[in-house]
């Protein structure tokens, strides 16, 4: 007589189931989150790290000395806070005349408001408004070059705004033999105008460096 053979069963075994991405992908977006954070870590870090790095540059730069000014030149735009300077350093001295750098709006460029023809301190004794050629810091500081070869001067203050200090100074020093000193005046700005100051200046330095004078 045969014993019947045992019947096969999974009974008492481990089932298996079947493989799942849910673990991989819940590890994948783990390491995706992380990568950001220190990503925006790192950002955050630069960003600190520059805006304090610019502070002696654009924010806070060493102001030259405006007396005793045998000319007084006010970069554009010729802005009513740069004329209300320019006007007082006039009248502490009571001789230095003015130079004043205006925009070429008849020639379509430039603003018209900055215009000689709108500017009533244009239409003053001692005052000259020019249009530099071309029309950049560089290009006002040759024509600073230009105009003190016809004239007796020594000392110029240069008048801009704040921001634009620093790179005038270098400007003027690489494109002007002329004794030159740059005060700046504040502007109110937003924290954004100074985020667009600060990268315009930059790139205007790396220009400045790059590029020879007219």
């Amino acid at each position: 007589m045969t014993t019947p053979s045992p019947i096969a069963t999974d009974a008492g075994r481990p089932r298996r189931t079947a493989p799942t991405h849910a673990g991989r992908g819940t590890r994948t977006g783990a390491r995706a989150r992380r990568t950001l954070r220190r990503l925006a870590l790192g950002l955050a870090i630069a960003a600190v790290v520059l805006a304090v790095a610019g502070l002696p540059v654009y924010v806070f730069p060493p102001q030259g000395d405006p007396t005793d000014a045998d000319l007084v030149y006010v970069i554009g735009p010729p802005q009513p806070e740069r004329l209300a300077l320019a006007t007082a350093l006039r009248d502490t001295d009571g001789r230095a005349p003015l130079l004043v750098s205006v925009s070429q709006s008849r020639q379509g460029r430039g603003d018209p408001d900055f215009d000689a023809a709108h500017l009533d301190i244009c239409r003053q004794h001692g005052v000259s408004c020019r249009s530099p050629e071309p029309f950049t810091t560089a290009g006002e500081a040759k024509m600073l070059t230009a105009y003190a070869a016809r004239h007796e001067v020594g000392k110029t203050v240069v008048i801009t705004f704040t921001p634009h200090v620093a790179r005038t100074r270098y400007i003027f020093a690489k494109c002007s033999a002329n004794d030159v000193t740059v005060v700046g005046v504040d502007t109110d700005m937003t924290f954004f105008d100074w985020v667009f100051q600060y990268a315009y200046q930059t790139a205007g330095f790396v220009k400045a460096w790059l590029t020879p004078c007219p």
